[in-house]
């Protein structure tokens, strides 16, 4: 019996050894985007030089929010306003999430024109059917059941701007895409279905058309909320405090989606390589944050990635 207690007392003081020397962990909800997946890395990377553990889980936005409501996730990095408003406002309103700053202020959604048609003339969707021959009377968008494709359904369906008898051309958006660089090589005409960020303003040289009246849930202004669960502040107020200092543009987070949506690189190594050619940036993010041991996290992020 003596032995026994022994060997008791011994798990239980083991326990509790392991317990004290256990990084606290950071769950971040992830749906499968490009530009919330590597955001989520580069924040996951910046916790690690903080003394933090973190898991990432990738689940459907749906997913994220019943998970942070429960307490299972801890942060999202993608809080698309106006697009989540529906999800995001009852549980703002009940207390149970926390709308931290905007990590993000440009999104953006509307058709796109080459460079070239716009300095033609054409800025907003007023001046489309004017050269609709030009256009072949068509916009290249995204499939059907998506909401750029309802919405610009609806405009078609109610003669906005005269676009009345011009038809939409549907298809994924690497098939859209595809057709589009393929005009443009060929200085042709084109108007398509776009956003910010995406790879696309990387790589096209494009403008953004001015709404008019009967398109407004087709052209839109989004903002991106950091969402945390209800007590993260109580229970890591550095973590906390980190969260709601990062910010990043829309220019930013395109070539972050370029180079892990476009050139299939693994995120790990884009946030990586993004982070130790941007400590200016990061140590924004880290004003007044001290890591687990209770050190400046900036001065620890700098000497960590200038290794």
């Amino acid at each position: 019996m003596k032995i026994f207690f022994r060997v008791f007392f011994l798990i239980l003081f083991l326990t509790a050894a392991v317990s004290a020397f256990a990084k606290p962990v950071v769950k971040f909800g992830v749906p499968a985007w490009p530009g919330v997946t590597v955001k989520s890395e580069v924040a996951a990377q910046i916790l690690k030089t903080m003394g933090y553990e973190t898991e990432q889980s990738v689940l459907s936005a749906p997913a994220v929010f019943e998970s942070l409501k429960t307490n299972n996730l801890d942060a999202y990095l993608a809080g698309w306003s106006p697009q989540e408003d529906t999800m995001i406002n009852p549980l703002k309103e009940k207390g149970e999430i926390k709308l931290l700053g905007t990590n993000l202020d440009e999104g953006r959604i509307s058709l796109c024109v080459p460079t070239y048609v716009w300095k033609a003339g054409v800025k907003s969707f007023a001046d489309l059917d004017k050269y609709a021959e030009k256009f072949e009377h068509k916009i290249y968008n995204l499939q059907p059941g998506t909401g750029m494709n309802n919405h610009m359904t609806e405009i078609i369906a109610n003669d906005v701007a005269g676009l009345g008898d011009w038809t939409q051309v549907e298809s994924s958006t690497p098939a859209m895409l595809a057709t589009v660089r393929a005009q443009m090589r060929q200085n042709k005409w084109v108007t398509f279905g776009c956003w910010k960020p995406h790879w696309m303003n990387v790589i096209l040289d494009v403008k953004y058309l001015e709404g008019v009246p009967g398109t407004e849930k087709f052209v839109s202004k989004s903002v991106v909320y950091t969402i945390v669960r209800k007590g993260l502040k109580e229970d890591y107020p550095e973590v906390y405090k980190f969260l709601d200092q990062i910010k990043v543009n829309s220019e930013l987070q395109s070539k972050w989606i370029y180079e892990f949506g476009y050139k299939k690189r693994a995120p790990e190594d884009v946030a990586k390589e993004w982070i130790g050619g941007n400590l200016d940036i990061v140590e924004k993010w880290l004003k007044g944050v001290k890591t687990v041991d209770g050190e400046p996290a900036a001065e620890v992020l700098r000497n960590t990635f200038a290794k």
